[in-house]
């Protein structure tokens, strides 16, 4: 029998999702992500999770409808050249 195997009413042995050790339930913390972890290998959520991206406007400020093609054509007759 271990250290963690007393009687203590309201509480059970529990094991860290960690590290594997024995704990009493009420030594034990829950993380963010529903595993049940001792003091020493709690760890708390990264603030880069919560980051959202924002909305980025592409649109350009002056834009200009494509014209139509003009081109002034000239015959070159064979006398001239």
């Amino acid at each position: 029998m271990g250290k963690r195997d007393y009687y203590k009413s309201g509480e059970w042995n529990a094991i860290c999702d960690r590290c594997g050790a024995k704990f009493k339930s009420s030594e034990l913390q829950i993380e963010w992500d529903n595993f049940w972890v001792c003091k020493q290998c709690w760890e708390p959520r990264h603030p880069q999770d919560f980051v959202r991206g924002r909305k980025d406007n592409q649109t350009v400020p002056i834009s200009r409808p494509v014209g139509a093609y003009k081109f002034i054509t000239t015959e070159i007759k064979p006398e001239d050249l």
